[in-house]
């Protein structure tokens, strides 16, 4: 068998090398020897299948072809579960080559490994390398493996066991058996998500091996200190970074040198002494930066990055290792208001008003990248929220992840691996042991101790973390909790906020003195204003059906059975739909899938604005911030999603988009009054207001316009609305504020109907004939410029990428704005981005096409 290998031609001292190719797979129970041999010279391999590294065993399955595909229709039915198997069926070795160049004189090789699910043993050239068995899903390992290497090729072998016990799929993490284990709880099923057959076994993340000298320079820890209340931009005071890391001797010499930490052109250092085989953590001197451009959460200002660069050269001047390190400048704060009965957070001294959502992660099976990554975070940051929290069901997310929020101005709220559900917050009879028993998981404390500072020192840098928290509604075992509170947190990232649990009354109480979280069904908008929610909502939920496109990726066309009263489709229940109850229904009796789709996109509008301005009109008087449960879903459900997994935005994602501006004119449901929110940290005035009803053929019914101020970070009722004759039953309504010189800020549109009355009379709407026009301003930004020419109402216009004329959509694509309504003789002109398709997506090949709800399909060729 031919194995591709890695080799390093031109290799410059202290890169990573990555071994992310080359990887092949067997089932263990069919290898009859052991590491020591199948990591030797003679070894012959028959029947390995290509592995996908990093990856799972489920991954290089489907790579292969030995599954179908589980996002897509029942097919998760076809694949065997762990639980019925037993852990010998996804117990995998994998294998792979490589070469190192030469070494000079001291150099050693580190083999690293991110993350392996759940136990491993490691194997090179025939010798084993990890003297005690790898444990823990998230746990970093790192091997000196000079004294094992050979020149020429070098041969990994790697047995890989799931966890054990695995427990029963299906419910809320299944029968909880799987948080024995310090691993994703989510792989034993939830109500959101189907079980992940081999609960995600695997090396699922990085492999690399690293090159340094006899010291090696560990976590490197960068601190920052803004003190005072900062403004975004101008000149700021200065601010104080402080620097330290640890050093290992990995030799059996004492090893003297200078460890230097450099930030621009300033350097600070100390000497210091290491003796053999031990580590060291050393503190630099404080480095004083002048004018510093600070981090700032999305919508509050800029997210610059600065970078440290930590370097150890030994008393012979030669250097040893060196790391960089990118963090940004901020100094994050928080208080518990006893007026608003709630926390509220800051940023460089300004209190910041938490928009955000929980996340579970980028895909079920973890198939990770950057470029992922880097769009799920930026779709975040395009909705306007400033906070995605990590949940506790799932894993500490990966430095890519981070390094998009860091880079988008996103914060971070990470959930430790503990949850209500399986860790025995409510009595379940679901679950195999008991209530009690359960709130001792996991089995092994120390691990899931040694693995919360393992992780802690991989991720403290990033100025987009912003706070941990214990777990998912319930806190982890008390004497976990007190060392994670008393000891762990303190030493290892003091600078930050440690919540025990995410319904914790350290974070909120309601009126009674507790606290929690929900719903996660759709509400009537109406309650988003009239019903108080908690002071700080960490999961506040609702639908998510996409458009009809995903639809059809996700079950055959004879499963798309529009539900009923009684039911639905085994398989829309399967991909865990939860009813739209009658709000569908208002627009109409829905006469097919197409039209399902295109009802629930204005309903998931709708309610995702509603949801943030009912709590923006309660900004700091009601409450301190909310959490949407959930942004997305790591795999192909119907529920609780502004996009799905293939990136395709829904209704929902424009909606709160609108809802959650920084500066943001809004119709307060309650009492129809306008409601300027300003969510910025500057005082506006010469504000105008505009205020315009429409009837829905885009006749004026009324229109008021008048000048503002209001304060920073501050909400400001102006008028109220007056309804119209009653005979407009539905009608529009417009919004708008613009800055002194005229120009629009936020604009906003609602569709509005008669207490009781349906948006039926939508329906009476004739069809209306659009024209389009493409442009390309200087910095290569392309833009569609929409017109509606006609006498008639173009309403929930919704816009969209093809790969070809009548194709696929192309995706991922971002749209300044989508759902849009132009009332006759209107036009707006929208940017749109297609900078992070795949690279396998010809730009050539692109169309753009218009459809809508009374709207004659238009299409246009991008070039």
């Amino acid at each position: 068998m031919v194995f591709c290998i890695l080799t390093i031609q031109a290799f410059s001292q202290h890169d990573l090398i990555k071994l992310n190719s080359g990887w092949k797979a067997k089932k263990a129970v069919e290898v009859v020897v052991d590491g020591t041999v199948i990591s030797g010279k003679d070894f012959k391999f028959y029947d390995w299948m290509d592995a996908v590294v990093p990856g799972t065993v489920l991954t290089t399955l489907l790579h292969n072809q030995k599954v179908p595909d589980p996002f897509f229709g029942m097919n998760n039915e076809l694949i065997p579960d762990i639980y019925e198997t037993g852990a010998d069926y996804y117990t995998y070795w994998f294998f792979d080559e490589f070469k190192v160049p030469e070494l000079k004189e001291g150099e050693q090789v580190w083999l690293k490994f991110r993350g392996i699910n759940y136990s491993a043993e490691m194997f090179l050239n025939g010798m084993k390398i990890n003297p005690d068995t790898h444990e823990g899903m998230y746990l970093r390992e790192k091997y000196l493996i000079t004294p094992f290497l050979e020149k020429g090729i070098n041969r990994l072998a790697v047995l890989v066991h799931p966890s054990e016990p695995v427990g029963a799929p299906n419910g809320q993490g299944g029968d909880g058996i799987i948080a024995r284990s310090v691993a994703m709880q989510f792989t034993a099923g939830w109500d959101w998500i189907c079980p992940i057959r081999d609960r995600n076994t695997g090396i699922w993340d990085e492999v690399a091996l690293e090159i340094a000298g006899p010291v090696d320079l560990l976590d490197p820890y960068v601190q920052t200190k803004v003190p005072g209340k900062r403004v975004p931009g101008g000149n700021q005071a200065a601010a104080i970074v402080s620097t330290s890391a640890d050093l290992f001797n990995s030799t059996d010499m004492i090893q003297s040198g200078k460890l230097t930490a450099r930030c621009g052109k300033v350097e600070v250092s100390k000497l210091v002494t290491i003796p053999a085989g031990e580590k060291i953590t050393v503190s630099l001197p404080e480095i004083k930066i002048e004018n510093p451009l600070l981090w700032w959460p999305n919508g509050m200002g800029d997210h610059p990055l600065y970078q440290v660069e930590f370097s150890f050269v030994g008393d012979n001047g030669v250097l040893s290792d060196i790391e960089s390190v990118n963090f940004g400048i901020r100094q994050t704060g928080t208080r518990f208001d006893d007026k608003l009965h709630a926390r509220i957070f800051s940023i460089n001294g300004q209190d910041v008003f938490i928009k955000g959502g929980n996340w579970i992660a980028s895909d079920a099976l973890l198939r990770l990248s950057s470029k992922r990554y880097d769009t799920d975070v930026r779709m975040h940051a395009e909705m306007n929220m400033n906070m995605i929290r990590v949940w506790g069901g799932s894993m500490t997310e990966r430095p890519e992840f981070y390094d998009a929020c860091d880079k988008y101005g996103i914060m971070v709220w990470q959930d430790l691996y503990i949850s209500g559900d399986c860790n025995g917050r409510w009595f379940d009879p679901q679950k195999k042991e008991s209530q009690e028993r359960r709130r001792a998981y996991p089995d092994n404390h120390s691990l899931f101790i040694n693995t919360v500072i393992d992780q802690v020192k991989m991720l403290r840098n990033h100025p987009s973390l912003y706070l941990w928290c214990g777990g998912n509604e319930y806190p982890p075992p008390a004497d976990i909790a007190k060392k994670l509170s008393t000891d762990i947190f303190p030493k290892y990232d003091g600078a930050r906020y440690y919540l025990e649990q995410s319904t914790s009354t350290d974070l909120a109480k309601n009126s009674l003195g507790g606290n929690g979280d929900g719903p996660y069904s759709i509400q009537n908008p109406l309650n988003f204003f009239t019903i108080t929610s908690f002071p700080f909502n960490p999961e506040l939920g609702s639908v998510g059906i996409p458009n009809v496109e995903t639809m059809r990726k996700i079950m055959e066309e004879k499963d798309l059975v529009l539900p009923t009263q009684h039911g639905e489709n085994p398989t829309w229940s399967y991909h865990k739909y939860i009813p739209y109850d009658n709000f569908i229904d208002q627009y109409g009796k829905s006469d097919g899938i197409e039209d399902f789709c295109k009802k629930a996109q204005l309903v998931n509008y709708e309610q995702y604005r509603a949801l943030q301005e009912g709590f923006n009109a309660g900004m700091w008087t009601t409450y301190s911030g909310m959490l949407v449960w959930k942004n997305q879903n790591p795999w192909t459900a119907l529920r609780g999603q502004f996009y799905d997994v293939f990136l395709e935005q829904n209704g929902g994602f424009y909606g709160y988009q609108h809802g959650a501006k920084p500066l943001h004119l809004q119709l307060n449901l309650n009492d129809s009054s306008v409601c300027l929110v300003n969510q910025t940290f500057f005082n506006l005035k010469d504000l105008t207001v505009s205020a315009e009803q429409f009837n829905i053929h885009g006749n004026t019914l009324s229109k008021d316009q008048y000048t503002t101020s209001i304060l920073a970070n501050k909400v400001s009722v102006l008028k109220k609305i007056k309804t119209p004759d009653p005979k407009e039953s539905v009608y529009f309504l417009r919004l708008k504020v613009m800055d002194k010189d005229n120009q629009i800020k936020d604009e906003n549109f609602y569709w509005l109907s008669e207490p009781g009355k349906s948006y039926e009379k939508l329906n009476e709407l004739k069809q209306a004939t659009l024209e389009s026009e493409l442009k390309t301003n200087t910095k290569g930004v392309k833009s569609v410029i929409i017109r509606n020419p006609g006498k008639e109402t173009a309403f929930f216009i919704r816009l969209k990428i093809l790969r070809e004329n009548g194709g696929e959509l192309a995706l991922p694509v971002f749209f300044s704005d989508n759902y849009i309504t132009l009332l006759p003789g209107e036009s707006r002109e929208v940017s749109v981005d297609c900078s992070q398709l795949p690279e396998s997506i010809s730009l050539k090949s692109l169309w753009f096409e218009l459809e809508g709800w009374n709207v004659k399909n238009y299409s246009l060729k991008m070039e």
